[in-house]
Formats: C-alpha cells, structure tokens, sequence
C-alpha cells in the first residue's frame, strides 16, 4: 500500500534543500583568494546595469583595481580618473589619486625614453598632497615625487650627452643646464656639471669649463665623477688638481655660472649660427642640433 504525501510537506522539504544548496553554493572556497576574486571583478561589474557601471563608486573601483590587479595600468589610470571625475569628493577619493599616481609609475621605463609617464605620475602625487593633504599616502607620494625627479634629470642628461657625441653642443649645453636649474638637489647635478665643464672645453671656451668644474669639485666631493673632473681641470690648467684647488680655496666657495643665453633661432648670411663661438683652430662652428629622440631642443 503507497504512503500518501502531503503535498504542503514535500514543497516545504523542496524549499529547504533548495535554501541549503544556495547558502552553500554561496559560500566562496576557502582555497580562492583574494587576488583571484579581484581579478575577476572586471567581469562581474562588466555584466551589471549601465548606469550603476559608468557612475557607481564602488562599481568604478572595483573595475580599476581589477586592472591593476592584471598589470594593465594604462586602462587602470583611465578607470582611476574616471573615478575622480565623479566622485573627487568620495571618501575614497584620495586612494584613487594615489592609485592614479601608481599606475602612472608602473609605465615607466628606462631613462632614454620620454618621460611622459614621469611627469603624469608627479602631477597626480603633486594633486594628491595638495587635494588631500595629511591622507595615509602622503609620505609615499613625496618619495615617488623625488624619485620622478631624478628620473627626468635623468633623462635630461641623457639627451644632452647624445647631443654632445654628436657634437651638437649647443642642445647640449642647454640640456645640461636645464638639470641644474629645474633639478639643482638632484643626484645628477654632478654629472651636469662635469659635461658642461666638457663642452664648454670643447667648443673653446676654458674659462667657463672651469667654472663649472670649480662647482663640481668644492660642492661634489664624493660624486662618482669627481675624478674626471680632476682629470679635465688638468688638462685644462696644465698643472695638478692640487695647484688649482689651493687657489681655488683662497676664492671662496663657487657657486654655478649663469645659464647661457637663449639658443639662437636665426642664422648669418653663411649659414652658420651667429652668435657661437669657434670649436677650434680651424674656425667651424659648432653644430646647430637637429632634434632627434622624437623631443625638443
């Protein structure tokens, strides 16, 4: 003989089995971890509504992280402005600042290319310290700060040395000041001065030369260039380093020579540049730099 079944009692059985399959279906897998659930973020918020995907906060954020968790920090840094655009004043606002800041820093490169992330990352560092002073990353943005700094001293001086080998020297010259005077506390500062001393040498003129490597040598002790300078200020002089620092010291301590003049934007009727001096006893000129590296003079 067959039990009959309540009816109410087998879809309140159903409903209870269905309730415990969720709940435990629910829960995440305890070997899953939290980088994996970030990485997947982007496809979750990628499937929600339209409206809450382009203007939700934290739908923004997550998507962002998602990137930078991926190591795509260019579409990180559009998703961090994006979040900023909206919502700068967001309680999370200044992480997004400082994340925008991060994911600029992560495209940096090495010193012979243009510095453009250099720059965006400063930028967003400077905005963040000004935005938001006093927040959790306020240290961290001043070290990256200094850091993007000597980076593109870094590069300043690299595009002057490619000038000066290809005797351009005047592009050089005005490479080599510019680090002295945008980055004058930089660890470059040494360097920029040895290579003016060197090209001033270079296209004649010995006085400036050693003006500059008078800088370099009382200022500069411990810099890893200090005994090249010695070696130029010889060949200059033609006497020891120690003959020209003892008459140095009675002088005074240098300070850096002033920048030269604009560069020219016009020539002579010969052709050559008007207002440079001779590089040598034959009387050319130096050479007027054609820009390469795909940057300014």
């Amino acid at each position: 003989m067959l039990m009959r079944i309540n009816p109410y009692k087998f879809l309140a059985l159903l409903l209870v089995g269905l309730l415990v399959g969720c709940s435990s279906a629910s829960k995440p897998k305890e070997t899953s971890t939290a980088k994996q659930a970030v990485a997947d973020a982007d496809e979750q918020v990628l499937k929600s509504d339209p409206v809450e995907r382009n203007y939700d906060p934290h739908v923004i954020m997550k998507r962002a992280e998602a990137f930078f968790e991926k190591e795509d920090y260019a579409e990180a840094a559009v998703e961090y402005q994006h979040f900023l655009d909206l919502h700068r004043s967001h309680m999370l606002a200044a992480y997004a600042q400082y994340r925008l800041g991060l994911s600029h820093f992560k495209q940096v490169t090495t010193r012979d290319r243009d510095p453009e992330h250099v720059r965006q990352y400063i930028e967003a560092m400077q905005k963040l310290l000004r935005d938001y002073p006093g927040s959790a990353y306020e240290l961290d943005a001043k070290a990256k700060i200094k850091e993007g700094r000597t980076h593109t001293a870094e590069y300043e001086l690299y595009v002057g040395q490619h000038y000066y080998r290809q005797t351009a020297y005047l592009a050089a010259l005005h490479r080599f000041e510019r680090v002295l005077t945008l980055y004058p506390d930089s660890d470059i500062t040494a360097e920029a001065l040895y290579y003016l001393a060197k090209t001033y040498k270079d296209i004649g003129s010995p006085e400036r030369a050693v003006e500059h490597l008078n800088v370099l040598l009382a200022q500069y002790p411990k810099s890893k260039i200090r005994k090249e300078g010695q070696a130029l200020m010889t060949s200059i002089n033609g006497k020891s380093f120690k003959d020209v620092a003892t008459a140095s010291s009675a002088l005074g301590k240098p300070s850096i020579p002033p920048s030269l003049p604009a560069a020219p934007r016009t020539r002579s009727l010969t052709g050559k540049p008007a207002d440079l001096p001779p590089t040598g006893a034959n009387g050319s000129s130096p050479q007027v730099v054609t820009c390469g590296l795909n940057v300014s003079c």
